[in-house]
C-alpha cells in the first residue's frame, strides 16, 4: 500500500529527473537511498548511484560503464575497431546479460559462458582456465558478472572467489542482484553475497523482494568517478559545464525522462525500517526451504535444488512416465493451476527437464497455501 501511495504522488508529481532543477527533491532521494545501500555493502564514501527503470538497463548500463573503463575512456568516441572485447559470465545468468553484449554490438563470440555445478551456482575452479583459453583466442575480457541470485533457480555465485579473480586481472566485476541482492537488508541471509564488496557495480530490483510495485531498480558503483565516464559527452543545452556533479543524473543515466520512482524505495525504507524489510526477507527464504522440506518428504515431487532463496524449482513425477511424458504433464500442470485462479506459477526447463517454478514475494504467504498447492496438483495430475 505504502509503494502504491508513493507511486500515485510521483505521478502527481510529474518530475523529470534529468536535471537537477527539474526534479530536486527525487534527485536527492536518489542520492540518500543509494548512500544506505553502498554503506550496507561496505563501500566507502566514493561510491555512488542511481535508479533506473528494471535490472535489464541497469545491467546494460554497468557493462556501458565497464567498457569505457576497460578502453580507458576512448570507446565511447572511437568504437572498438579491431578490439574483441568480450565478458565472463554463468551459464545461468539472465537472458539479458546476453542482449546487452549483443546491443553492445559485440555479438555472440563475446559472451565467455561460465558452467555451473550441480547447485546452478558458477564453478569458480574452471574461471582461470576458461579466461586463459579466451586471452589465447585473442578476446579482451573487461567484465565478469557475477548472479546474487540467478533468476531461474535462486541460486547465488562465489562473489568473494570471482571477486579475487577479477581483482588479479584488472576487469570489472559487476553483480546481477536484481532478484536476491536485497539480501544486503537481511542479517540472517546477507552471508550469501559476501564478496559483495569486491565489485565495482550492482544492480538491485526493489520491486522484487522489496515490497515495491514495478519498476524501481538501483545501479550501485563502489567508484564515482567511473559512474560518470559511461556517457561521457557533451550536453551544452542542459548542463552548464561537464565537472563530476552527481546532482546531474542525466550525465550517467540512459534515461532523459524517468519517473519518481526511488519516491516508493525512500517511503518503504523511512516507513517499515530496514530490519522490518531485512525480517520479511528472511520469512520468505525460511519459508522456501520448508517448503522445499515438505517436496523431498512427497515421493510424487522432485526439487531441482535446494533452495538458497525465494525461488522453489519442483515437478511432479509419477513413477510410470518417461522423460517426454513427465515433460508434457508438467507443463499441462502449470496451465491448469494457472487457469484455476488459485495459484500462479512459471516454469522453467533445466537439464532437458521442464520445471514448475515459484516465487515467493509476498511476505503474507503461508506454508499451508503451499502445501495445499502440492495437494491440488495431484488432484489435478489425472
Amino acid at each position: 500500500p505504502l509503494s502504491v501511495l508513493a507511486d500515485i504522488t510521483a505521478s502527481l508529481l510529474n518530475n523529470g529527473m534529468a536535471v537537477y532543477e527539474m526534479g530536486q527533491v527525487s534527485v536527492t532521494m536518489e542520492r540518500s537511498v543509494c548512500k544506505i545501500l553502498t554503506d550496507l555493502i561496505g563501500w566507502d564514501d566514493q561510491s555512488t548511484g542511481f535508479f533506473t527503470s528494471g535490472g535489464t538497463l541497469a545491467n546494460l548500463t554497468a557493462l556501458l560503464t565497464a567498457r569505457q573503463v576497460f578502453s580507458k575512456g576512448t570507446y565511447w568516441d572511437n568504437g572498438q575497431g579491431n578490439s574483441k572485447y568480450a565478458v565472463m559470465v554463468s551459464s545461468e545468468a539472465h537472458y539479458c546479460i546476453a542482449r546487452a553484449v549483443k546491443i553492445m554490438g559485440l555479438g555472440e563470440d563475446a559472451i565467455i559462458s561460465i558452467p555451473v555445478n550441480e547447485h546452478f551456482q558458477i564453478k569458480v575452479d574452471t574461471i582461470q582456465e576458461i579466461y586463459n583459453n579466451a586471452i589465447q583466442q585473442g578476446k579482451e575480457v573487461f567484465a565478469f558478472v557475477g548472479n546474487a541470485c540467478s533468476t531461474g533457480t535462486g541460486s547465488y555465485d562465489d562473489l568473494e572467489t570471482i571477486g579475487a579473480f577479477c581483482k588479479q586481472h584488472g576487469i570489472w566485476f559487476h553483480v546481477d542482484g536484481a532478484h536476491g541482492g536485497a539480501v544486503l537488508l537481511s542479517k540472517k541471509y546477507r552471508h550469501l553475497i559476501t564478496g559483495l564488496k569486491h565489485a565495482d557495480s550492482m544492480t538491485l530490483d526493489f520491486h522484487k523482494l522489496l515490497q515495491t510495485s514495478i519498476l524501481c531498480t538501483s545501479l550501485l558503483y563502489k567508484s564515482s568517478i567511473a559512474s560518470h565516464q559511461t556517457f561521457a559527452q557533451g550536453a551544452s543545452y542542459l548542463y552548464e559545464d561537464l565537472d563530476y556533479e552527481w546532482y546531474q543524473l542525466g550525465k550517467r543515466t540512459f534515461e532523459c525522462t524517468k519517473p519518481m520512482m526511488v519516491l516508493k524505495a525512500y517511503t518503504l525504507i523511512h516507513q517499515l525500517g530496514i530490519e522490518r524489510l531485512g525480517a520479511d526477507i528472511d520469512y520468505r527464504y525460511d519459508l522456501a526451504k520448508q517448503f522445499a522440506d515438505a517436496i523431498l518428504t512427497n515421493n510424487s515431487f522432485e526439487l531441482a535444488t535446494y533452495p538458497q532463496s525465494n525461488i522453489v524449482c519442483f515437478r511432479y513425477i509419477p513413477e510410470y512416465m518417461d522423460l517426454a511424458e513427465l515433460n508434457q504433464l508438467n507443463h499441462a500442470l502449470r496451465l491448469k493451476l494457472n487457469h484455476s485462479g488459485k495459484y500462479y506459477l512459471v516454469q522453467t526447463t533445466i537439464d532437458k527437464k521442464i520445471f514448475l517454478r515459484t516465487s515467493l514475494m509476498n511476505p503474507e504467504t503461508k506454508l499451508e497455501e503451499l502445501l495445499a498447492l502440492l495437494t491440488l496438483i495431484q488432484s489435478i495430475s489425472t
